[in-house]
This record gives C-alpha cells, sequence and structure tokens, in this order.
C-alpha cells in the first residue's frame, strides 16, 4: 500500500448511480461485480468539471493552450532579440555607402527598418518553433507520466489512483526534458548540471502552483492528505 493512501475509502458506487467517466481514464476502478469506484469525481467536479485533470482542463484542450502561449512567448523573445540584430547587420553592411542626401537618409532608414522587421519576424517564428516543441515534449512526459501513476495504482486496486497528477510528475517531466536538451547540444556536464538544477527548481514552482490551485478547488493530490493527517490530524477531503 502506497503510504499517502487516505484513511477513508470513498464509497462505492453502483451502475446506476455512477456519472459518466472518460474512457481510459485511470481514475475509473473496474470491479469484477460491475461496480466502479471514482474517488473524489463526484464530489469535487472541478471548474470545468474535469477535476483530475491538471488545472481542471482535459489534454485534448490543455495542449493547444499550453503550445500557443509557448509560440507566443518564443515568437515576441525571437523578434525582439532578431529585429535589432537585423538592424545592425544593415548597418554594417551599408557602412561604405552611407547617403549624402534627405532623401537618401530617408529611404536608407526605411530599407533598415524593414530589415529589421524581416529579421525579427523569422527569429520570432524560429524560436517560437523551438519553445513550441519543448514545450510539446515536456508535456507529453508530464501526461504520460500522470497517467502511467494512476494506471499503476488502479491495478493495484488502490484507492489513490486519482491523486497522481501532482508535482512529482511535473518535477520528473522538467529533469527529463531538460537531459534531452544537454543531450541534444552536446553540453559538457558543469552546463547539463546547472540546467537541470534549474528544470528542478522552477518545476517544483511549477507543481507547487498546481497543486496549490488543486487543492483550492478541493480536488487536492494525495500526499496533500498524508501530510494533513501526520501533521494537523485533519481527515482526508473524501469521506464516505
Amino acid at each position: 500500500m502506497w503510504p499517502f493512501t487516505p484513511a477513508t475509502t470513498p464509497s462505492t458506487l453502483s451502475p446506476s448511480q455512477s456519472l459518466p467517466v472518460e474512457k481510459g481514464d485511470p481514475v475509473l476502478l473496474e470491479k469484477s461485480s460491475g461496480r466502479a469506484e471514482v474517488p473524489g469525481a463526484q464530489e469535487f467536479p472541478g471548474i470545468t468539471g474535469h477535476a483530475n485533470e491538471r488545472l481542471s482542463i482535459p489534454f485534448i484542450i490543455r495542449a493547444p493552450l499550453l503550445l500557443t502561449s509557448s509560440f507566443v512567448v518564443g515568437f515576441s523573445l525571437g523578434g525582439a532579440y532578431g529585429g535589432p540584430i537585423a538592424a545592425y547587420r544593415y548597418r554594417a553592411e551599408n557602412a561604405h555607402r552611407l547617403p549624402t542626401t534627405q532623401a537618401g537618409w530617408y529611404l536608407y532608414h526605411k530599407s533598415k527598418n524593414y530589415h529589421s522587421i524581416v529579421g525579427g519576424a523569422k527569429e520570432g517564428v524560429k524560436l517560437g518553433g523551438v519553445l513550441c516543441g519543448w514545450a510539446t515534449i515536456f508535456m507529453c512526459c508530464e501526461e504520460v507520466v500522470d497517467r502511467s501513476r494512476g494506471r499503476i495504482f488502479a491495478k493495484a486496486d488502490d484507492d489513490v489512483a486519482y491523486g497522481q497528477r501532482d508535482t512529482a510528475s511535473t518535477v520528473v517531466a522538467a529533469m527529463s526534458t531538460a537531459g534531452i536538451y544537454s543531450w541534444k547540444k552536446g553540453l559538457d556536464k558543469f552546463t547539463a548540471a546547472r540546467m537541470a538544477k534549474i528544470a528542478l527548481k522552477y518545476s517544483l514552482l511549477y507543481g507547487m502552483v498546481q497543486d496549490l490551485a488543486a487543492s483550492l478547488r478541493g480536488n487536492r493530490p494525495a500526499y496533500v492528505d498524508w501530510v494533513l493527517r501526520k501533521s494537523l490530524g485533519e481527515r482526508p477531503a473524501i469521506e464516505t
């Protein structure tokens, strides 16, 4: 039995009383008698009706949002970096033929601005695509770890299968992504260690924010119930 098991086992619903659950969801614990246990999903449906998903948003909706936001951030950073670089390059390439008339200076600055916009857009699309790709790797790793942990506890007939979307999965996904990045870029061991520390720090912060949001909605992770029982003697959020 996992050490973070809630003290009270959730009640078992009959087939006529059970609520619809997505097919393949590790939260659903099928019994040979036809009964289904869905701990917490009925008591706390969450803001969007997907209590067992991260941020109460299903993966099929959360994925496009994350990819879009990562691309927008990458495009903004790439544009802010690529625009000035393209302008400096234009000035360097034309330093030997500076205009001497007012009309010439007007056309010079107009052409420089054009090169700056085009260079910023190219760099923004490039960096946005790169960030989008790494965000995809992180998101897929996190979802795979979440589903794998849930299925493992569901197969073990453990009632904490619903509470496995927590900081641990986020840290594992971030560390895996950092390792893939270090290997792909051929970083030395010191730079790779620094990258791993950064990934650990920010993944802990990001995961704790998600766990806090889930706890405030009433669908707190299983380890939170364990900590509260050990420190405050509080009973788990789900009662029979």
